[in-house]
């Protein structure tokens, strides 16, 4: 009886774990916390709100790429850069178009059905923005097509035209149930508005992050609410060599990063992206995450 108990606790353990697992392969399962959620739908039905609506033009002839799982009978998605319209999809042979997606000023979101023996159809009835966050109005029918069948994963893509700053994408139904999905680089601790960034994420970082041609660089960042910034670094091995620096500074467009003279050339610039309300991280020139633990920053 007691190994039966054993044999039962380890199986079930191993279900929790392969769960987890698939969960975290899911790549339309991004972080958005519970408050994030409640205040994204709040916005939905209240008819005060002011709600800007956006351009928006679907795009054809591109394919799901074989590597994306799709675990929901209908899934979401959304891209602000080439390289992760690129990881979702695949341009059809039948695509002709030379002009891609200009993704300075497009977002761009998409809604896939399952394959499944009937086929469906996606309509886009409405794109409008609430502050930060866009907002689509979908409705997923019957397609025209009669008979029974196998049918691949309908995909409907649009190219939306950015506000200043966009936080959220959210699919809203006929029946108003709603998923929110963060967008661009954000992660759940990010900043929910410009005015949550400035009053919670300013401040002085300090940190050691390498060096080139020596143990490191001790660097003292004051990031200020009328952004502009003062920056220290100081070679440990030579505190006779150091630099101190001065500019403006800029939240991307999806608040996740922030970037040090950003009116000056790209070689220039210096970026850093929001780990949380303390914690910042040193990005590389293209604004990509470093492979290393070793460039984080903490007040």
């Amino acid at each position: 009886m007691k190994k039966i108990k054993i044999c039962m606790l380890l199986f079930l353990t191993a279900q929790l774990f392969v769960c987890g697992c698939m969960l975290k392969r899911l790549p339309s399962d991004q972080a958005v916390s519970k408050e994030v959620v409640k205040e994204v739908e709040s916005k939905v039905y209240d008819t005060s709100v002011v709600r800007a609506a956006l351009k928006f033009k679907e795009v054809s002839g591109y394919y799901l790429r074989n590597g994306v799982k799709l675990t929901r009978e209908i899934n979401f998605f959304n891209a602000n850069s080439q390289k992760k319209f690129d990881e979702y999809l695949g341009k059809s042979s039948l695509n002709t178009s030379e002009s891609g997606i200009d993704f300075k000023k497009n977002a761009v979101a998409f809604i896939v059905t399952k394959s499944s023996s009937e086929a469906y159809d996606i309509k886009i009835s409405s794109v409008y923005c609430v502050g930060s966050d866009i907002y689509c109005d979908y409705e997923i029918f019957p397609g025209e097509i009669s008979g029974k069948g196998y049918f691949t994963p309908e995909i409907k893509i649009l190219a939306i035209e950015k506000p200043q700053n966009v936080t959220n994408i959210a699919f809203v139904n006929p029946e108003r149930k709603i998923t929110v999905l963060p967008f661009g680089n954000r992660n759940i601790f990010s900043p929910a508005s410009l005015d949550d960034l400035k009053k919670y994420y300013t401040g002085i970082y300090k940190g050691t992050i390498p060096a080139a041609d020596g143990p490191g660089i001790l660097m003292n960042l004051n990031l200020k609410q009328d952004n502009t910034y003062t920056l220290q670094e100081t070679y440990i091995d030579r505190y006779d060599k150091a630099f101190e620096s001065s500019g403006k500074w800029a939240p991307t467009e999806d608040l996740s990063s922030f970037v040090l003279d950003y009116d000056k050339d790209p070689e220039e610039q210096i970026r850093f992206y929001f780990l949380d309300r303390n914690t910042v991280e040193k990005l590389d020139i293209y604004g990509e995450k470093i492979n290393s633990e070793l460039y984080k920053l903490k007040k």
